[in-house]
């Protein structure tokens, strides 16, 4: 677990770099971005011991990067989606919603507003 922690560490200011693949138009690049972001919320939803820090370290980072919030967001509701009304999924993807709100509220919560109209 000590080295999983030291690994969240490392990650999380490379983190800041996705953003770079989601400016373009390549569906390519943006399907990678949602693949990695696929990963990091099954790790989020898995690795029990370590959610505290997860939800710290990679949403609270991530939550900060305006432009690549509307890819994270589509990712939380289709995983939420998949899990179904009042699963661990939706869940943990409502909990990780607050915690990717912590680095911009208002944006957060405007857009999740929107997407459920």
């Amino acid at each position: 677990i000590e080295l999983k922690h030291l690994c969240l560490e490392y990650m999380t200011p490379w983190l800041l770099n996705l953003v770079r693949f989601c400016k373009h138009n390549d569906d390519a690049k943006r399907q990678r971005v949602t693949a990695i972001l696929d990963k990091l919320i099954t790790m989020t939803i898995n690795e029990k011991q370590m959610y505290p820090s997860i939800q710290a370290k990679i949403w609270g980072s991530l939550g900060q990067i305006t432009d690549l919030l509307d890819v994270v967001l589509d990712s939380f509701i289709k995983t939420s989606a998949t899990g179904g009304l009042g699963s661990i999924k939706a869940e943990v993807m409502a909990d990780t919603a607050v915690a990717l709100a912590s680095g911009n509220v208002k944006l957060v919560s405007n857009k999740v507003r929107f997407s459920t109209l």
